[in-house]
């Protein structure tokens, strides 16, 4: 394809119901800005979501992991810059770099996508067409996430069951409301206050409309900071669906 542009710019306004106590927009909705420039950026490419749904083929998010330096507020105007960057033959690597109206960097990220046989349910080999422009860019913004260890010890609660508006057009959960039931059902004062500044997933399974989701976590304290594994669970059959790691100051 001629007159392709491997980096991609979309332009944001923080808007009121995307942002928190505190009048900035939290890590759920940085991610969604992450995943909606790319899944522009994809269509721009023509291989987007739809475009594989023809061959019988989707997109699924394997892991991310997101740096913050400052999160935006309420009505500033932000960018995110989006590319496909260097991966494998199985794995598929964009990187993300938010930035303010100066030009400020306010947060970055990784995240690694493998293309899913529908039927099969099953990876396959990225297409040539999609892995050919992750050459582009031979490095990271972020070192990608690697392997992460459920949290061990931890404390266990119930917190939602999947609704209609959890899906997406897998007709699963989105990768977001992943992030959502991770991050925002923590009920504990040592992090009552402070913000997330990192966050690392690792997506495992798939859950569906009317499953039970427990949230297991076990929280680290190290001086003014806290680190907290993650897992959520599916009551259905106690699989475990995504792990993460995340850091709050």
């Amino acid at each position: 394809m001629d007159n392709i542009n491997y980096k991609f710019y979309k332009p944001f306004i923080v808007r009121s119901y995307e942002v928190g106590e505190n009048s900035s927009i939290t890590m759920p909705v940085l991610c969604d800005y992450f995943q909606e420039a790319a899944g522009l950026h994809a269509h721009e490419l023509q291989f987007d979501i739809k475009e594989l749904h023809k061959k019988g083929l989707t997109w699924v998010l394997y892991k991310m992991t997101v740096e913050v330096i400052g999160y935006p507020k309420r009505w500033e105007k932000v960018t995110v810059q989006t590319w496909p960057s260097v991966g494998d033959g199985f794995k598929a690597f964009r990187d993300y770099k938010l930035v303010d109206e100066n030009k400020n960097t306010l947060a970055l990220g990784v995240s690694q996508w493998i293309v899913l046989d529908i039927k099969k349910r099953r990876a396959v080999k990225l297409p040539e067409s999609i892995s050919d422009f992750g050459q582009q860019v031979d490095s990271h913004v972020l070192k990608p996430v690697g392997n992460l260890n459920p949290p061990a010890d931890s404390k266990q609660v119930f917190i939602t069951k999947v609704s209609s508006y959890d899906l997406d057009m897998n007709n699963h959960p989105n990768n977001v409301a992943y992030i959502k039931w991770l991050t925002g059902y923590i009920d504990d004062e040592s992090i009552s206050n402070k913000i997330c500044y990192n966050f690392q997933i690792q997506y495992i399974a798939e859950a569906a409309k009317n499953d039970n989701i427990y949230l297991n976590y076990s929280i680290e304290i190290s001086g003014d900071e806290q680190i907290i594994h993650h897992s959520i669970t599916n009551s259905k059959d106690g699989k475990v669906l995504a792990i993460a790691r995340s850091l709050w100051k």
